[in-house]
């Protein structure tokens, strides 16, 4: 192997173990923002446990308090004006009642703030946070007239929480067929690499005849190493994209 000829593997090899560098620094860049994120996420979920445990309790005995007043027997039905006029009537039912959905919206402003996770509130007691809505429109509608904005964040909360069970909903429908499609993606991901790779060798043994079969072969395994490299980082990053997306969802 001739000088010249060395200078020129030198110049090839130079530029990809500068792209590898860089994929590298990149790389670490991202699992320190995905440990970043998943510290964020275990706090937020303490949080949201440690908040719902201790009003349970309370909000489980001042719900009962005001199903028991108003003389639901169906614990979800909608409140009629029959019951809209009890309330009216019934200053210490109007305190309860205005508790009870002051600590659901509570809950609503901690989750808008991202202070709460919304997921471990939806396992928590998401039916409970909608069901309950649907019950006290009709009371929650009238206080609006002299407040148009009063519980609005527990609105916000509800639309969410309903959309997430939309969506767990279309999912189970859909699980049978998922190891299907992810084994699919597996192939074509290897499959698009072996392309590459030959149609990248089959150019250089055709341009390259001056080479070595040596020479040949460092280059195609630097450019299989590489394409390999830049291939896995596209789909981590794009793991983390569609993770950051589960997480402001």
């Amino acid at each position: 192997m001739d000088l010249d000829t060395l200078a020129n593997i030198s110049d090839v090899v130079s530029i990809p173990i500068a792209i590898i560098g860089l994929i590298l620094v990149l790389h670490q860049l991202y699992l320190t923002r995905i440990e970043s994120e998943k510290e964020h996420l275990r706090t937020k979920n303490e949080m949201t446990l440690n908040a719902y445990t201790s009003i349970r309790k309370d909000l489980r005995i001042i719900t009962s308090r005001i199903r028991k007043e108003l003389d639901i027997d169906d614990g979800f039905k909608k409140l009629t004006q029959d019951h809209i006029y009890i309330i009216r009537q019934n200053k210490s039912l109007r305190h309860d009642i205005s508790e009870m959905l002051s600590m659901l919206n509570k809950f609503a402003v901690g989750v808008r703030h991202d202070i709460f996770n919304i997921e471990i509130l939806n396992e928590l007691s998401g039916e409970y946070f909608i069901k309950t809505h649907k019950q006290f429109s009709p009371y929650i509608k009238l206080l609006r007239v002299d407040s148009y904005d009063i519980y609005s964040e527990y609105d916000i909360l509800v639309n969410r929480l309903t959309q997430i069970s939309i969506s767990k909903m279309s999912l189970l429908s859909k699980e049978e067929i998922k190891p299907t499609l992810r084994n699919s993606i597996k192939i074509d991901r290897w499959a698009l690499l072996f392309g590459a790779v030959v149609i990248t060798e089959t150019y250089i043994y055709n341009i390259g005849q001056h080479l070595t079969f040596v020479n040949k072969f460092i280059i195609t395994f630097l450019i299989f190493l590489i394409l390999g490299i830049m291939m896995q980082l596209y789909y981590a990053v794009d793991k983390y994209f569609s993770l950051v997306h589960r997480m402001k969802s």
